[in-house]
């Protein structure tokens, strides 16, 4: 049984494919998209993060943070820049009043801000 169109394509005359498999079709443009904006939360998080990271320099060789949670078993404990997140002690859902409290907020690393969640450094060890 031959699946071959019987006719040539629409786009370049030749046999054996069909148009929308014709190397030669135009390309569509892509359609560019909006940049989206940023919320008013969102630039003040910006603004409480750069803070913390200037008011809290690195501590060991002025290069490391150290995660102050360390209860993955996977945690590096030593986070250079690029490695650190923003833990907050108390978690937004619990007081979302200290949202951007520079007090509320410590360096961890990945594995362990996520293990910990939104839930108490207590209720995690």
């Amino acid at each position: 049984m031959d699946r071959r169109p019987k006719k040539a394509c629409k786009i370049c005359h030749a046999m054996g494919h069909y148009p929308y498999q014709c190397f030669k079709k135009p390309k569509k443009a892509l359609k560019q998209v909006p940049i989206k904006k940023i919320g008013k939360t969102t630039k003040q998080w910006f603004i409480t993060r750069a803070t913390w990271f200037r008011k809290n320099p690195p501590p060991v060789d002025g290069i490391y943070w150290i995660c102050y949670l360390n209860i993955h078993p996977w945690c590096p404990v030593r986070l250079d820049a690029d490695s650190v997140t923003l833990d907050h002690v108390v978690s937004r859902s619990r007081a979302p009043g200290l949202r951007f409290n520079l007090d509320n907020i410590k360096p961890a690393c990945i594995y362990c801000n996520n293990m910990k969640g939104s839930k108490s450094l207590e209720q995690v060890k």
